[in-house]
């Protein structure tokens, strides 16, 4: 590195372009000492499971963080006790440039690190080919750095922006996956991972709050159980009884609306959220689900199920009257198990 100008023209211009060279050593030092901390630990789960290793380990990391900051102020020229003479100061043209050796064994150190990052990890995760990919740019830049006999524009600025290029795409990179492992996290707290439908949890929430707006207009709950499929599970085993699951769910999702809320509460039994329909269109509905199911399972159907499947449906039909979820879900509940009392494969509707 070579400096022509001083930052504070009263500061010798050799006693600051060799506080910039230290600090420089040091921060790259830093990262080289974490990433192989890490790649000690990789593999070895022993380690986390251990308090004190987890401890010797996390006292280990703290030396980039807090000693080699130390260490480098005080080889710097802010402590006069100390000093760590990095670069060569030239009278003739006022420059001083920074020792090749120093780029030599940083260079040597980024090589070894990147080829025992691609040895051991054999760069399996996501994240072990971006560490690789910084490593490999640092490794580029300290080699363009050896080529700096004099003062060049051209292989420092392509130096630079080989290494903030690739600090940009990494750090985007994390960003990408932050984002999708959130959205992936959001979908699973109210999604079903089986049938890949709502979950219990959002089934609710959306009758409550349709229940809490200021006006409630007509709206219809349905309760809907798989008639025999303990035995089902029982008699082909509960990857047969998964499929039967999924190919329901299918079947129900092409007989309701686009935006009817379905969602699986517990094991066989799912909720279904209507609105803006009366009466006779829920009971349309209902039976048109009922229906289907019978049919779509029957012999030779195209889902693989191995007999022919039926449901039991409880509706509570509501003007908008009630506020009170607990008493929609029983009036459901019974009109469900009055419908399987009756031999299944039935719909019941109450009114409230």
């Amino acid at each position: 590195v070579i400096i022509h100008k001083p930052i504070n023209g009263s500061t010798l211009i050799q006693t600051k372009s060799n506080d910039v060279s230290i600090f420089y050593i040091f921060r790259q030092l830093s990262f080289i000492c974490l990433t192989s901390l890490a790649l000690f630990c990789y593999g070895k789960d022993n380690i986390l499971d251990n308090n004190k290793k987890k401890t010797g380990i996390l006292l280990l990391a703290l030396i980039p963080f807090l000693v080699f900051p130390l260490l480098a102020h005080n080889l710097s020229s802010y402590n006069a006790d100390y000093s760590l003479y990095v670069v060569d100061y030239c009278p003739d043209n006022h420059t001083a440039t920074w020792g090749i050796n120093y780029t030599k064994i940083l260079v040597c150190l980024w090589a070894f690190l990147l080829f025992f990052i691609i040895m051991r990890t054999r760069l399996a995760s996501e994240l072990w080919p971006l560490i690789a990919l910084l490593c490999l740019a640092s490794l580029c830049c300290n080699l363009l750095l050896l080529t700096l006999d004099e003062y060049n524009y051209t292989i420092w600025y392509i130096s630079r922006g080989i290494e903030v290029s690739s600090k940009l795409f990494v750090v985007s990179f994390l960003i990408y996956n932050i984002f999708q492992e959130l959205q992936l996290s959001s979908k699973l707290a109210v999604h079903d991972v089986l049938t890949n439908i709502y979950n219990r949890r959002y089934f609710f929430n959306s009758v409550e709050s349709l229940l809490s707006r200021p006006v409630v207009k007509d709206f219809c709950v349905m309760l809907v159980d798989i008639n025999q499929f303990k035995r089902i599970n029982a008699q082909w085993g509960h990857r047969v009884g998964d499929k039967v699951l999924v190919s329901i769910v299918d079947i129900i999702q092409q007989s309701i609306r686009p935006d009817d809320i379905l969602a699986r509460l517990e094991g066989e039994v799912f909720g279904l959220l209507f609105t803006e329909l009366n009466s006779a269109q829920a009971k349309i509905i209902a039976e048109r689900m009922r229906k289907n199911v019978e049919l779509l399972t029957g012999f030779s159907n195209r889902y693989d199920v191995p007999e022919q499947m039926t449901i039991s449906i409880g509706t509570v039909f509501s003007t908008g009257d009630t506020r009170n979820i607990s008493l929609v879900m029983t009036e459901a509940d019974k009109a469900l198990r009055e419908a399987k009392s009756e031999g299944g494969n039935k719909v019941i509707i109450h009114h409230i």
